[in-house]
């Protein structure tokens, strides 16, 4: 009965919109009703939707990382957005590679794979200010989600977190090793060294980033308490 009376508040509230509009010069108007209190409902999704087809590529990443994750559509639209930036990080882990300094190399892709999924925490809410903010909206406390989120980095981002992640130890002791192999032959140890530092900052990144999105759906289910 109650979700009848908002969609015929919704509707009525939409008319009347769109007349107000009218009466204004302005002929058949698009309107977006949205609520500041019930950001998930309503027609947030379809603003969003208008907004990507109408602005410049570059404009429609920044928008989708921008926007509060509050629909399943939002979570893996984010998460595409982020998977499609993987390659580009892991381009400059190679780069950073190609310096012929041992040990460099592991050190960087640590650095860098911190900063992205620092950037994951805080594109999908998870970062603890998100969160209060969440807490504030919802009536849940942060341990609560906190318990929701399954990752290995969801108790801190540091190295020990970053190599727990599954196959994370592995690769990085194999790039460590078959770099330092190959720096006795300088043309041949740069390429390697690259390649070694792309695939391993890829794939723990893909790795962390399917965790992160995990997380961010139990959360985002959690505190609306319904499917969304």
């Amino acid at each position: 009965m109650l979700k009848k009376r908002r969609r015929a508040l919704k509707k009525r509230t939409w008319i009347q919109k769109r007349n107000c509009l009218r009466k204004i010069g302005i002929e058949d108007p698009i309107v977006f009703l949205i609520s500041n209190f019930e950001l998930g409902n309503y027609d947030l999704n379809l603003l969003q939707e208008r907004m990507e087809q109408e602005l410049p590529q570059h404009k429609r990443r920044v928008l989708m990382l921008a926007l509060p994750n509050i629909t399943l559509e939002i979570n893996e639209k984010k998460k595409k957005a982020l998977e499609e930036n993987i390659g580009k990080v892991a381009l400059l882990s190679a780069l950073v590679a190609s310096v012929p300094i041992p040990g460099l190399s592991v050190i960087a892709d640590l650095a860098i794979v911190t900063r992205e999924i620092e950037t994951y925490y805080s594109t999908f809410g998870l970062d603890d200010p998100s969160l209060q903010k969440l807490c504030e909206r919802s009536g849940k406390t942060i341990e609560e989600f906190k318990s929701l989120m399954k990752s290995p980095l969801s108790g801190g981002i540091n190295p020990a977190s970053i190599l727990s992640l599954a196959g994370a130890a592995s690769l990085v002791v194999a790039e460590n090793t078959v770099e330092y192999a190959v720096s006795l032959v300088p043309l041949l140890g740069t390429l390697v060294a690259g390649g070694m530092s792309y695939m391993t900052v890829s794939t723990m990144l893909k790795r962390a980033l399917n965790d992160i999105a995990e997380d961010a759906r139990n959360v985002l289910m959690a505190s609306v308490q319904t499917e969304v």
